[in-house]
C-alpha cells in the first residue's frame, strides 16, 4: 500500500496503529526503539511502515529548527501519595520523551478547595508566553472563562480529569464521569440490594461545592438508581475531617434504623475519610457498611487492604497527564489533531488485585 507524498505527510501514529492492529503506544515504542514490544507486534508495525513507505524525516526537520515549545499544566497542588501526584508523573514522563523536541512544561498549581485560588493563578494565563495549556477542570465555570480567553489567543488547550462539552478544547483525556457514577451504583446495589440505605458523603471544603467530576459521578449514580427502581434511602452527609462528631451521630442513627446492610460512597478520591470515620463508630454493625470510592491513592488502598473499602474505581491519572501532553505536543510539532474525546478505561479494583494494579507501569 503505497501513499502519495501528501498522504505520507499526514500519516499519524494512530493511523499506523489502526493499520497494524496494535495500540498507538506500541507504534511509538517501535518507532523510538524503547520499551518492550513483543516480536509479533513489532513485525506487524514494521510491515505497515514498509507498506506505506513511512519516512520519519519530520523529526529531523523539527530538530534542526531548534524551536522551543512551552507548555503549561494547571493542576491542583498535592501532597505525596495524592491523586495529582500520579498525574504529574505522567506529565513528566511525556516531557522526558519529548526532550529532543525542545518541549518543556511549567506547572501552575492551585488549591483544589478554593475557587479563588484557581482564579488567581489563571487570571492572566492567556497572556503568558505558552504554546499550549493542559487544564484540570475542577472548577467548570472558571474553565469556561479561560477557554474563551485561550480561543481568542489561538492557544490550544487540553482538558483532563473531567470533560466540559461545547468548548473548543483540542481534546479531553479522562474518565466518563457519568459512567463511572453508574458503575459505582451498579456495584453498590449488587452488594446491598435495592432497598438499602446509602450514605453519600461529601468531604467538607472551603467552598462547600463539588468539582465538575464529582457532580458528573453523582448524576450517574443517581440516574442508575432511578432507572433500576431503587427504593432505599439516600443519606447525604457532610464530613468535617477536623470534627467527626456530627457525622458519626448521623451514621449511627442510620445504622440503628435499618435491619440490612448500609452502603457508603464518596465521589472524589477521599473515601479513606469515610472509612476512618466508620472505624470510630460505637456500634459493632459498622462492619456491614459497604464502602465504594474512587482512585488508587495510597490512603484508599490501605483502607481496602484493611477490609474497610470494598471497591475502588480508578481512571489511570498518570495516563491522562501523559496523553494530554503528547496530544498538545503532536499538535504543535506535527499538526496532528487528536480525537476530541479520549475516555480512559475505568478499572474496578478489589483487595485481591490492588497490588498488581499499582505495580503496573506503562
Amino acid at each position: 500500500m503505497r501513499m502519495s507524498n501528501d498522504q505520507k505527510g499526514n500519516i499519524r501514529i494512530v493511523d499506523i496503529a489502526k493499520l497494524a492492529g496494535v495500540s498507538a503506544g506500541t507504534v511509538d515504542r517501535v518507532l523510538h526503539k524503547r520499551g518492550y514490544v513483543s516480536e509479533e507486534k513489532r513485525e506487524k508495525v514494521e510491515r505497515v511502515l514498509q507498506e506505506i513507505n513511512y519516512e520519519p524525516n519530520m523529526v529531523a526537520r523539527f530538530l534542526a529548527s531548534k524551536r522551543v515549545y512551552r507548555l503549561c499544566a494547571i493542576i491542583p497542588d498535592y501532597a505525596k501519595g495524592d491523586y495529582w501526584e500520579q498525574v504529574t508523573e505522567g506529565i513528566n514522563r511525556a516531557i522526558a520523551e519529548l526532550k529532543n523536541f525542545n518541549v518543556s512544561v511549567e506547572y501552575v498549581f492551585f488549591d483544589q478547595q478554593e475557587t479563588d485560588s484557581f482564579m488567581k493563578v489563571t487570571s492572566n494565563i492567556a497572556n503568558k508566553d505558552f504554546d499550549g495549556i493542559l487544564i484540570a477542570t475542577l472548577f467548570g465555570s472558571r474553565v469556561i472563562d479561560i477557554s474563551k480567553e485561550l480561543d481568542q489567543k489561538e492557544i490550544p488547550y487540553v482538558f483532563i480529569d473531567s470533560n466540559i462539552p461545547g468548548l473548543n478544547n483540542l481534546a479531553y483525556f479522562g474518565a466518563d464521569s457519568f459512567v463511572s457514577g453508574t458503575i459505582a451504583a451498579k456495584l453498590m446495589t449488587k452488594e446491598i440490594g435495592k432497598s438499602a440505605d446509602i450514605i453519600i458523603a461529601h468531604i467538607k471544603n472551603t467552598d462547600k461545592g463539588t468539582s465538575t467530576q464529582m457532580h458528573g459521578r453523582e448524576l450517574g449514580f443517581k440516574d442508575y438508581l432511578h432507572k433500576t427502581r431503587f427504593n432505599g434511602t439516600l443519606h447525604p452527609i457532610e464530613i468535617d475531617p477536623q470534627n467527626y462528631v456530627s457525622a458519626i451521630r448521623q451514621i449511627e442513627e442510620i445504622i440503628e434504623n435499618t435491619a440490612g446492610a448500609v452502603g457508603g460512597i464518596v465521589f472524589n478520591s477521599r473515601i479513606y475519610e469515610l472509612a476512618a470515620l466508620c472505624q470510630k463508630l460505637h456500634s459493632p454493625e459498622n462492619n456491614n457498611i459497604v464502602l465504594i470510592g474512587y482512585d488508587s491513592i495510597e490512603k484508599n488502598t490501605d483502607a481496602m487492604k484493611n477490609d474497610q473499602v470494598s471497591f475502588l474505581i480508578a481512571q489511570r491519572p498518570g495516563l491522562q497527564g501523559y496523553d494530554g501532553v503528547k496530544a498538545l505536543s503532536n499538535y504543535l510539532l506535527f499538526k496532528q489533531c487528536p480525537e476530541k474525546l479520549n475516555y480512559m478505561p475505568l478499572d474496578i479494583l478489589v483487595k485481591e488485585n490492588i497490588d498488581n494494579y499499582n505495580n503496573f507501569r506503562l
